[in-house]
Formats: structure tokens, C-alpha cells, sequence
């Protein structure tokens, strides 16, 4: 087993299901994603199939199964975000970055995910960089937060 996620498990009671999601967060913590060897042993430790724990964690957008890029950028498709121009930040953002839902740039900087929503509509259209929101996003600001993203100053 992973040392990482070894560690995660041992703070956590066997076969107590009420756990899994505070033990998916703190594996995503620690490894940047869940890789398949945590899914098998999580499932053991909470004596849960592995399908039901692979089921839950894909029901929420947060839970990655690869390791994707420094900066994983999802994009709110959801219906509010879709009525306030959504569509040009999430085209603004695979033409800045060179690729698509699913992808991660070549630098390894930057991967990009569509979601169905990401729970706040009031704020549309939003994204989410490394679980941190970004309000009401226009193709401009996109090309900001993009370039601050590539080139952090230095303090």
C-alpha cells in the first residue's frame, strides 16, 4: 500500500463508512488525485466494494482521478453560469491554454474540466482553479488569471 494514503487510513476507524469522503479529501490532499490503488484501499479499510467507492467519489466534481496540472481549472457549465456567457470563458480558456476538457498543457501547468455545476450560481459565470472560485469571469479576465498564473510574481 501507499505510504501516503496508508497513513491517511490509519487515522481513521476500519469499516467506518461514514469516513469516506474526509478520507478521499485527504488522499487528494496529500497525492494532488486519487490514484486506483487508493480506490482498492480505501474499499478494504471501510470494508465497502470498490465500486461504491469509486461511484461516490465521481458523484463530486472535486474528487480527480489523474494527477492533471499545478493549476486544475474546472468551468462551470451549469444553466446560470450557461445564461451569463459562460461559453466564451470556457472557449477563452482552451484557446489560451491550447487544449481541451480532459487535457493538461505540455508544461504541465495547467488541466482543464467542464463540470455540470459548481454551487454558485450567484456568482456566474464562475470557474474554479485548484478549488478556489472565481466570480463572475469574462474572456479578459480569463487572459489575466491565466498569464498571473504562468508567470507568479516573486515576492
Amino acid at each position: 500500500m501507499h505510504s501516503e494514503f496508508s497513513l491517511i487510513l490509519r487515522q481513521y476507524p476500519e469499516g467506518r463508512r461514514e469516513n469516506l469522503i474526509p478520507i478521499l479529501q485527504e488522499i487528494q490532499d496529500s497525492l494532488g488525485h486519487i490514484p486506483e490503488e487508493a480506490i482498492a484501499a480505501v474499499a478494504a479499510h471501510l470494508e465497502m466494494p470498490a465500486v461504491k467507492i469509486y461511484s461516490v467519489a465521481t458523484f463530486y466534481n472535486e474528487f480527480r482521478f489523474d494527477p492533471g496540472g499545478r493549476y486544475h481549472i474546472q468551468a462551470c457549465q451549469g444553466i446560470g453560469c450557461q445564461v451569463d456567457g459562460s461559453e466564451k470563458v470556457r472557449r477563452e480558456l482552451g484557446r489560451l491554454l491550447g487544449i481541451s476538457p480532459g487535457e493538461t498543457t505540455e508544461d504541465g501547468l495547467f488541466s482543464l474540466e467542464w463540470v455540470p455545476c459548481l454551487g454558485v450560481c450567484q456568482e456566474a459565470p464562475v470557474i474554479s482553479v485548484n478549488g478556489v472560485f472565481y466570480p463572475r469571469m469574462t474572456a479578459k479576465k480569463v487572459k489575466e488569471l491565466t498569464d498571473k498564473l504562468k508567470n507568479p510574481k516573486e515576492p
